[in-house]
């Protein structure tokens, strides 16, 4: 297999040993949702939308004083607290598979679109593939675990809420330090994934390695706006959660009771929004790294159904407040631009 890769920058090699860390904070269950899918859709900003872009910054923002795609406040003492807990996380799960990776769906009462996804998974080898979970936050008797027809076990584990940081809490019954975090209507061909996960072992262990870049903007007022990257453009600073690699300290930080991650998925929980955004900001602020975009021979599939919340009105107005919010949570900004993309296959040069 051959790679097509432009420039990286800021890689990072990974976290060094450390000590033991603590248990995890339970959290308060949010009102249920109508969906659970977090397919990312442009629309055009509304009015109120636009309005909300050009109203000034908060005071915090303001001081920052932060130059669009910035990361000089990362790897400073005044996270060096964080960063511990995540390499005490590190260290907890060295002892897992790390050359082989597990599939974690989250869905919410769509069983055909969950099959469809499912049925593609499954009908082909992937030989890292180690087990698919289904993130289940419907009724708490869901369908018994399985094993496919080519031997890759099908857990399904109940959420007793309705949340979208279920995708990302530390399952105690992981066995893989690799998590393909998966909503139910998406899938990187299974032809792909074998170099996806190899892709990510070798240049994107603490980074969000994934198929769906994203990008950002700061007005001149200092208030940030979500958008997908444009045709053209030579860096992206996001990769959407909902196909993506994850390692799971990553996750395990993510879901712990330390002071910022507590705050975002308060505020993920509040809005059902953004815990895509939320892991991305978590991720670069531990590593001082972006993520990395991946893309296979075939291009991502999507079944992109009716029914969703990026299909909900207000969408990206929440996911514009979310840049905000998280950039004042963290109390900088701690996204990385990011001109590098492989793709798999090898393009003819003369």
């Amino acid at each position: 297999m051959a790679l097509i890769l432009s420039i990286f920058t800021n890689h990072f090699a990974g976290p060094l040993a450390a000590v033991r860390s603590g248990a995890l904070q339970a959290e308060t269950p949010p009102s249920p949702s109508p969906s659970l899918v977090t397919s990312d859709v442009a629309e055009p900003p509304s009015p109120e939308e636009q309005s909300q872009l050009e109203e000034p910054p908060s005071p915090l923002i303001s001081a920052l004083q932060v130059p669009l795609g910035y990361a000089g406040a990362c790897g400073e003492d005044a996270h060096a607290a964080a960063r511990k807990v995540w390499l005490e996380a590190d260290v907890r799960y060295a002892h897992l598979m790390d050359d082989k990776f597990t599939i974690a769906i989250l869905t919410y009462k769509r069983p055909d679109i969950l099959n469809v996804t499912l049925t593609k998974l499954l009908s082909t080898p992937i030989p890292s593939l180690h087990e698919v979970v289904i993130v289940w936050c419907e009724s708490p008797d869901p369908p018994p675990s399985y094993t496919s027809p080519l031997g890759v076990r099908v857990r399904y584990r109940y959420s007793s809420y309705d949340s979208l940081n279920a995708r990302f809490a530390p399952d105690p019954l992981y066995e893989t330090q690799a998590i393909l975090s998966h909503d139910d209507d998406v899938w990187y061909e299974p032809s792909d994934l074998e170099f996806v996960f190899q892709t990510w072992r070798q240049l994107g262990r603490y980074r969000i390695t994934g198929a769906l870049p994203r990008c950002f903007t700061r007005n001149d007022k200092g208030s940030l706006s979500y958008h997908p990257c444009k045709k053209g453009q030579d860096w992206y600073s996001m990769v959407l959660t909902n196909l993506a690699f994850v390692h799971l300290s990553l996750m395990d930080y993510y879901s712990s009771g330390e002071q910022i991650p507590t705050l975002i998925r308060a505020h993920v929980d509040e809005n059902f929004n953004c815990e895509d955004i939320a892991m991305n900001y978590i991720a670069s602020m531990l590593t001082c790294t972006g993520p990395l975009h991946v893309q296979g021979k075939e291009h991502f599939k999507n079944q992109d159904p009716k029914k969703g919340i990026s299909r909900g009105g207000g969408h990206v107005a929440k996911r514009h407040r979310c840049l905000n919010y998280f950039e004042e949570v963290i109390g900088f900004f701690p996204l990385v631009k990011q001109m590098g993309s492989i793709h798999r296959g090898m393009e003819w040069f003369n």
